[in-house]
């Protein structure tokens, strides 16, 4: 394992969306304190100077510890130009069987994103997630799942309370039950705004015995869930403005199978299921605010993880890495890689988007290449010659080359 110290850079906010082009931002030259930054889907007060202090995780998954800890590593929210409410990556399970054997468990994962984050948890069993995103519209939405979990008895149950339908306690399928009967079951009732009502208060109410919510993210919590409701489980990635491509629905990334045609996603089985719900309840998958290449999130997770004695064991990074690769911004990401504690076993996890050219991997069907490397291999790669496409960065030393 290692650590490397390195000198803070200003911030610089990126957008975290496949297939999207990011909209850059630097703070002005010399300042020292500004207001807090509200968007019309959240706020946040903006970052220290340096590297945060940061809060202290419970074990037992103190409300106050996770608060602390959510609040203490979050940056300001961050431009974006797509409803990233679900994924749109179809390829996720393609490196399903890989991943689970080369990922060491008990280690630390990093992810961006929403719901494709918990098949990757359920698949590597770490003992802590940072889910790392420019969008605060993310980290309201990770709360929402969180309460979910929270309260969810089954797994039907858990898509009927994200999506507010009624749930039939009495013929719940149970925990030997397919992915196809579970959405079956959740889809039994017809949506009601009754019960979406009461469920969106309970919800609301398990996350602010985490942290307070100020009105802008009251808000932002409901534009998400009513996402949910509205577009049930037909609800997709949706760029702004539309450009008229069809993105894949949260039905079909639920059913989706990897390689060999078996279902592996978090809510095909009870096992999967169960183990992100125990990590959810005991406040171990942790939302954040950050910058892949800013000065805050990235660093302080690296601070934390070394005080912990923690390893990182998988960061997925989607596509993110597409957006850095301007020369300054790219030294801060190759920086803020270099202090995170890592083994000769972390690995990165990413995907690319076929804008044109066909991925290597790329499965008959799916317009995304999912694919591993291990970060030894990404920086040897790096210190020789700077990586300068996305194309290099997903093709090259890859797992299982050679």
């Amino acid at each position: 394992m290692k650590t490397r110290r390195h000198a803070w850079l200003p911030l610089l906010s990126l957008l975290v969306a496949c297939g999207t082009a990011p909209g850059p931002a630097e703070s002005p030259a010399g300042s020292t304190a500004e207001p807090a930054l509200h968007t019309p889907l959240g706020s946040v007060a903006p970052p220290s100077a340096s590297a945060p202090a940061v809060a202290p995780l419970g074990v037992d998954g103190g409300t106050s510890a996770f608060g602390a800890l959510v609040t203490s590593l979050s940056e300001p929210d961050g431009p974006f130009f797509s409803d990233n409410v679900i994924s749109n990556e179809t390829s996720y399970l393609q490196i399903a069987t890989p991943l689970a054997k080369a990922a060491a468990p008990g280690g630390a994962y990093l992810g961006v994103g929403p719901e494709q984050n918990f098949t990757y948890l359920a698949l590597t069993r770490p003992k802590v997630a940072f889910i790392l995103d420019i969008r605060r519209q993310n980290l309201i939405e990770h709360l929402l799942y969180k309460a979910v979990f929270t309260e969810a008895q089954s797994r039907a149950h858990f898509l009927a309370l994200l999506v507010g339908r009624p749930w039939d306690a009495a013929g719940d399928p149970g925990p030997a039950a397919s992915i196809e009967a579970v959405i079956a079951h959740a889809e039994k009732r017809a949506p009601d705004e009754a019960v979406f009502a009461a469920s969106h208060a309970r919800l609301r109410a398990l996350i602010e015995r985490d942290m307070p919510l100020d009105a802008a993210d009251k808000k932002t919590l409901e534009v998400s869930h009513r996402a949910f409701f509205k577009g049930q489980l037909d609800v997709r990635f949706e760029l702004k403005p539309a450009q008229g491509r069809r993105y894949p629905a949260l039905r079909e990334l639920l059913a989706q199978k990897d390689p060999e045609g078996a279902a592996r996603g978090f809510l095909a089985t009870e096992d999967a299921f169960r183990f992100v719900q125990t990590m959810e309840r005991e406040g171990r998958v942790v939302p954040v605010v950050g910058d892949f290449a800013g000065d805050r999130a990235m660093p302080g997770i690296a601070a934390y993880l070394a005080r912990e004695k923690l390893t990182v064991s998988v960061f997925y990074t989607s596509n993110v890495e597409q957006y850095l690769l301007e020369p300054k911004v790219w030294s801060r990401w190759a920086r803020n890689v270099a202090a995170l504690p890592q083994d000769e076993k972390s690995l990165f996890l990413r995907a690319y988007l076929d804008q044109g050219r066909r991925h290597p991997r790329q499965l008959e069907g799916h317009r995304t290449a999912t694919v591993l490397q291990r970060v030894v291999d990404f920086e040897d790669r790096q210190a020789k010659k700077p990586y300068g496409t996305f194309w290099e960065i997903t093709t090259e030393r890859l797992l299982g080359d050679g």
